[in-house]
């Protein structure tokens, strides 16, 4: 029974046409006994009237249109008042378009609640052969608003009815808006959460990294020392090194594994290194120029990385702070021992960068990290200046 009721929710015309069929056929003998040349139109109207019962499911405003035009030309053709059954369309149409038509259409169905009651009463009492007696005096205004009410009140219902649906459906579709947004907005701190969460991490593994090398750095020195004299002592140095060895390389996984996240999430790109560079200061949207000094030579992915996140983040404060005018200048330095990467812009001065978020502590930290320092400041044309200077190890420069 549920499936059935379900598949009549979803095929709502084949239930009214399931009705129209029925109030047709008890329509037909009514219109049977119409004679004189208005008669004629009674058929067509009909017709009408039953296509307009099925339409309105999926064109709610031509049927609107198409039961509008049947009644004036009915009224027009002085045709006979009579009620068919067929026209339950009226009501139905009304309900309608109040609910899913556009708005004239809404408003123009509270017009003809009131005209369509008043075209009918104006026909009954002109049409002289009408057999319908209205009283004198005072109980016409009485009789009038009674048998208007009687053809108003299922106007009146139906497009009130439509209107209250209208309303239902717009108020549910502002809470599934509403739902759909506060669903964002958790999945977003969620996913800050989770990026605050490894950051956290990511320090942590610096600090049980350095601690294991420490200790591999103080056994190996020790098993050096004594491996000519105490050779028991060196074997058990060498045990602690492999055994350390093999804790801190189980906690870099784990903690690695976190941090790289779903298998998803993972990017098989190398990371961008000096030689990515050139290409981020020509697709920066802040007019910028590069100039490099000194003998270029390889260096660790750690350090180019470096170098290149701080270029980025410059850039970018440039481009949020400087103003429209602003143009930057970057500068690569290559010396004996150091790699100096410095970014000048013209923008709006000191402390605009300073202030507010975390890139600059960010390049702070990523230098720090290579062992290489960070200076921020005014630059020389009242603009601000970002100097990285960035240590290389023996294999990476001049010896």
């Amino acid at each position: 029974m549920h499936r059935v009721y379900a598949w009549l929710r979803r095929h709502p015309a084949v239930v009214t046409a399931a009705v129209a069929v029925p109030l047709g056929a008890l329509s037909v003998p009514l219109a049977i006994d119409e004679r004189g040349g208005a008669g004629v139109l009674v058929w067509p109207a009909l017709a009408v009237m039953l296509g307009a019962m099925v339409l309105r499911h999926f064109r709610p405003t031509p049927a609107y249109l198409l039961v509008v035009a049947a009644g004036l030309a009915q009224i027009a053709a002085n045709a006979a008042i009579v009620v068919y059954p067929v026209y339950l369309a009226v009501p139905l149409v009304l309900y309608s378009v109040a609910a899913y038509g556009p708005r004239w259409a809404r408003i123009s169905g509270l017009f003809w609640i009131v005209a369509a009651p008043a075209l009918v009463l104006t026909r009954l009492i002109t049409d002289p052969a009408s057999t319908t007696v209205v009283p004198a005096g005072a109980r016409a205004v009485v009789w009038l608003g009674v048998v208007g009410g009687v053809y108003a009140a299922p106007l009146a219902i139906a497009w009130i009815w439509g209107d209250a649906t209208r309303s239902r459906q717009r108020w549910y579709q502002q809470l599934a808006d509403r739902a759909d947004r506060l669903e964002r907005e958790r999945q977003a701190l969620d996913r800050a959460a989770v990026a605050e969460e490894r950051a956290r991490i990511a320090r942590e593994l610096h600090d049980v990294v350095a601690h294991h090398v420490s200790v591999i750095v103080v056994q190996a020195d020790g098993a050096r020392y004594s491996l000519a004299t105490a050779p028991d002592l060196a074997r058990e140095a060498l045990d602690t090194i492999s055994a350390t060895g093999r804790e801190a390389l189980a906690e870099l996984r784990g903690l690695l594994g976190v941090l790289r996240g779903p298998a998803g999430d993972a990017d098989p790109a190398p990371q961008p290194g000096v030689d990515a560079i050139p290409a981020l200061v020509s697709a920066s949207t802040v007019p910028a120029t590069l100039s490099v000094t000194g003998r270029e030579r390889p260096v660790s992915a750690s350090l180019g990385l470096t170098a290149y996140r701080v270029v980025q983040e410059a850039l970018t404060n440039a481009r949020k702070h400087g103003g429209p005018e602003a143009t930057a200048a970057v500068a690569l330095t290559w010396r004996r021992s150091l790699l100096v990467v410095e970014v000048t812009d013209t923008g709006g001065g000191p402390g605009v960068m300073g202030t507010g978020g975390h890139g600059i502590a960010g390049m702070r930290e990523r230098a720090g990290a290579v062992g290489g320092t960070l200076t921020v400041g005014s630059g020389p044309d009242g603009g601000f200046r970002v100097r990285a200077d960035l240590p290389l190890r023996q294999n990476e420069g001049d010896t």
